[in-house]
């Protein structure tokens, strides 16, 4: 762990004072709350429309009840999760834009340690994202639900765990295009071609069987529609659970990108 640390503290240098890094993120996290505090209000606004004009009434959506807010607020934030996946290109292509990998290496930097102070980056964005989202969540339920404390702690909390996996799988496929590609801007429109539309095609003609293994697409998975009472109403019942599958998939995705990486790095001239 100390090694870690000792590794991450070049980087840290580097990004604490990069004010663009910071603006970004506070932008992005204020964005990511206030679309979580204010999606009970959305969804009520929608219901009351619709049964204005609907011979058959849509019951409400309680998004804040425990448990179910974890599954709720992971759900919807991740429609966000591009927005860290643009941090981290950001970050690793200035590397090679202002040649401050090349200058790391020479003072001594292995190219292992740099690809870990960027997966030690990965992780702990990955994490505190996750960490917002639950405490928002935890803010969010108590405030309309006090009296149902006992069920925050149940087995749909582990949506948290599964966000996180899900930002990083995010992250560390947008890692491995800006290690490859090295440049902002082609890097952006790559990710944004492939996530939107490339494998959106391939997951529709592929089997579903072959489909869920593509990498966005099992981190997609990792947290289902939440099962509503709307669903309900219809008969049609969803996964409130996150699929080990899914998960092992998600993992296996992050050791693919991770030495993909290293082996660019190593067979790359610097």
């Amino acid at each position: 762990m100390k090694k870690i640390l000792l590794i991450f503290y070049p980087e840290w240098i580097k990004i604490v004072n990069y004010r663009t890094f910071w603006i970004l993120c506070g932008l992005y996290a204020a964005t990511l709350v206030l679309l979580l505090f204010s999606l009970q209000g959305i969804l009520d606004n929608i219901t009351v429309n619709v049964n204005n004009k609907s011979p058959l009434p849509i019951p409400s959506f309680p998004v804040y009840a425990f448990p179910g807010v974890w599954q709720n607020l992971t759900y919807i934030a991740g429609f966000l999760k591009m927005f860290p996946a643009f941090l981290v290109i950001i970050l690793i292509t200035n590397e090679f834009t202002f040649r401050t990998l090349k200058q790391q290496v020479i003072t001594g930097t292995s190219r292992l340690e740099f690809m870990t102070a960027k997966i030690t980056l990965i992780l702990a964005l990955s994490v505190a994202v996750a960490f917002l989202v639950a405490i928002t969540g935890l803010l969010a339920g108590l405030m309309q639900n006090s009296q149902e404390f006992k069920l925050i702690f149940s087995p749909k909390l582990l949506f948290i765990a599964a966000h996180a996996l899900e930002l990083m799988t995010y992250m560390m496929f947008a890692a491995f295009l800006a290690v490859l590609l090295k440049r902002a801007g082609i890097t952006v429109i790559v990710f944004l071609l492939y996530s939107i539309i490339l494998e959106r095609i391939l997951s529709f003609k592929l089997p579903d069987n072959i489909g869920r293994f593509l990498p966005l697409e099992a981190a997609g998975n990792l947290v289902p529609l939440p099962n509503s009472s709307l669903m309900k109403l219809f008969g049609v019942s969803f996964s409130e659970f996150t699929s080990w599958q899914d998960t092992a998939i998600c993992f296996g995705w992050i050791v693919v990108f991770i030495l993909a990486i290293y082996r660019i790095l190593l067979k790359r001239d610097l």
